[in-house]
């Protein structure tokens, strides 16, 4: 690229199309539907744009992973990184929101990626939710089934989801390991690892995982804390990756919870 557009101007040079997307030299499509992360992969490129940190991480860490979910997959951004850096990984991705679901599922198809989608809420419970979505909206960043974060909102519609448990998932499918999961659910973290019950301490996944306050951070440590996982909290903005005692809020959205022998392979303690 010569010329890469300031933030200040990328966020106005919106357009809809097929990009091609490099991540270390590998190559895949992704749709642009004319929205925030799509605009900033286009402009600035994975390594310098939305989440980059984070990103760079995923990638390093999928290259070494079999087995991969991406819980909260949006349009699915991190799921077309693992199975592009590990074309023999088996790749779940989870995405309840019908109309994000179906262009999740349209950029699987352009790649002809074997990404096994699932059209659902992942929760502590099996069966149904209301999340909070934005009135007339064709695509947002975030929803939740948290209804303290978005119900008071004028602009929000309750709409009924279906929910599932990880555990349930995981017997239904024959999973018998979890290498790396990414968990982006708008404050209900937590939520997500009690539904993985046994397997939560029986996997031990490496995960990239969103932790928006001090309360989630705190549930989310109380159910990691006696597993041996090094905490690291992701600062996207100053390009950092501090290792910390606690889980608090990040500084920017992620933290990456590892045990310390992929940290020091990572090269981050």
């Amino acid at each position: 690229m010569i010329y890469a557009p300031s933030p200040n101007l990328i966020q106005h040079l919106h357009f809809k199309g097929v990009l091609n997307l490099s991540v270390k030299g590998r190559v895949f499509r992704m749709q642009h539907y004319g929205f925030q992360i799509e605009n900033e992969l286009f402009w600035l490129g994975i390594d310098n744009g939305w989440e980059k940190i984070s990103l760079d991480l995923w990638s390093r860490l999928s290259e070494d992973s079999a087995v991969i979910f991406d819980i909260g997959a949006n349009t699915g951004i991190f799921a077309l990184v693992a199975q592009t850096m590990n074309p023999n990984a088996k790749v779940f991705a989870f995405e309840p929101v019908k109309r994000v679901y179906e262009k999740l599922e349209h950029n699987f198809e352009i790649n002809d990626y074997p990404i096994e989608g699932f059209e659902t809420a992942v929760s502590n419970y099996d069966g149904t939710a209301t999340i909070y979505d934005k009135k007339d909206s064709e695509h947002i960043l975030s929803v939740t089934v948290n209804k303290n974060l978005l119900a008071s909102d004028s602009d929000t519609v309750p709409t009924e989801i279906t929910t599932i448990r990880l555990d349930t998932i995981i017997e239904a499918n024959g999973v018998e390991q979890i290498d790396l999961m990414k968990i982006d659910v708008e404050t209900h973290e937590a939520e997500v690892l009690e539904g993985m019950g046994k397997y939560l301490e029986e996997f031990k996944p490496t995960m990239l995982i969103e932790i928006l306050s001090d309360e989630v951070g705190k549930a989310v440590e109380e159910l990691v804390k006696e597993l041996d996982y090094l905490y690291f909290n992701i600062d996207e903005a100053n390009s950092t990756v501090k290792k910390a005692d606690t889980i608090t809020k990040s500084d920017y959205f992620n933290y990456l919870l590892c045990r310390e022998d992929i940290a020091r392979k990572l090269s981050i303690i």
